[in-house]
């Protein structure tokens, strides 16, 4: 698939959840030094929510919602999940602040910052293709999109319908939507991740820091234990206890029960055929998967391989692609989920440092 590159910026935002402090506090600095070169703005989960207080220049909104909503236990609640009341993630709940809580996203100020000639859109993916598609940010139907983009499976179990077809996270099919960003021609890019992903010391070779499902283990052990700890001591709530260490342990089985291609054995070429890719991921994960495991199983699987692939590309883009990557030189304190208000204002902060050496080193 032939690219054509055009001098277009994009600007591309990793999700995270309330790791997306992180990119909050780069983009609120871009925001006070008045730096939006881009008519291409992109974003997944948390990462499409940033991207909307970016356009419609409302520094502190991103910040606002992780600390003082996502961090509420209406929002999420790991005995609704043990117990399975009702999700464990309440979306519904946490999206009416977006638009009428006390800092309120301005989706008409938005949508006349975008005009005409700019697009801000939220990766979502289809539940049956397994595949990621991107709407608009600044539509009619915004609540939804947004509600898409954030919709973990497992964890918010109401799969969202757009348009006849049913949505959930974009970060199964693309954590960071680079892929996209160069088929629309968009091959100047600025890059916020949650963690290094571009290996500067290796020039030709790839780098893949972790096992995506390795770490994947690790992250969930860190948010859940803590928690667990002050919402269920022993004496009181075993069951708590015992769901997170089944699912720690399912995250191993899966690990253990299927062969991953190593990313060494892909073939070079594919990288400016992303159709090719989704085409394999869609044949190994319906082959080795959909027969034996449920489909939350088959959607960690799409987001092992999509993972892999988007390292692959930022550390090997196709020609005349520029990325720019802006990450945290240390890990971030954050989980996804269940972080405390000062780590998450500590994240925020680092951000805000690495968008300020970001902006010192551009071009004079």
């Amino acid at each position: 698939m032939e690219i054509e590159c055009t001098n277009k910026y994009s600007l591309v935002v990793q999700g995270g959840g309330q790791k997306g402090a992180f990119a909050a506090g780069v983009l609120d600095t871009f925001i006070a030094a008045n730096y939006d070169p881009f008519s291409l703005y992109l974003g997944t989960s948390a990462g499409a929510l940033n991207v909307s207080s970016f356009v419609t220049k409302q520094p502190g909104l991103g910040l606002d919602f992780i600390l003082n909503y996502t961090t509420q236990n209406r929002f999420f609640d790991f005995n609704r999940l043990v117990n399975k009341e009702r999700t464990a993630m309440d979306l519904d709940w946490a999206f009416q602040f977006v638009h009428s809580g006390e800092f309120p996203l301005d989706l008409k100020k938005g949508a006349i910052n975008l005009g005409s000639e700019k697009q801000a859109l939220a990766c979502v993916t289809h539940v049956e293709e397994m595949k990621d598609y991107y709407f608009p940010i600044f539509s009619e139907n915004w609540y939804d999109v947004l509600r898409a983009t954030c919709a973990i499976p497992m964890l918010y179990h109401q799969e969202i319908n757009i348009d006849g077809a049913n949505w959930v996270d974009g970060g199964v099919t693309a954590t960071v939507p680079v892929h996209e960003a160069y088929r629309r021609g968009a091959c100047n890019m600025v890059v916020i991740t949650t963690e290094p992903m571009i290996e500067k010391a290796m020039q030709n070779k790839v780098a893949i820091k972790a096992d995506p499902l390795e770490k994947l283990k690790l992250e969930l052990a860190r948010g859940i234990e803590p928690y667990i700890n002050r919402i269920a001591p022993l004496s009181k709530n075993e069951r708590v206890r015992h769901l997170s260490d089944l699912f720690l342990n399912r995250v191993s089985q899966l690990k253990q029960s299927h062969q991953f291609p190593a990313l060494n054995s892909l073939p070079k070429n594919w990288l400016p055929d992303t159709e090719k890719l989704k085409e394999m991921l869609a044949h190994q994960s319906h082959k080795q998967l959909k027969a034996h495991t449920p489909r939350s199983m088959e959607m960690l699987f799409a987001h092992y391989m999509n993972h892999s692939s988007i390292t692959e590309f930022m550390n090997q883009p196709p020609e005349g692609v520029t990325i720019r990557e802006i990450a945290p030189h240390k890990p971030l304190n954050c989980t996804g989920l269940l972080s405390h208000k000062d780590d998450i204002f500590a994240d925020y902060e680092m951000g805000v440092l690495a968008g300020k050496e970001f902006l010192s080193n551009l071009p004079s």
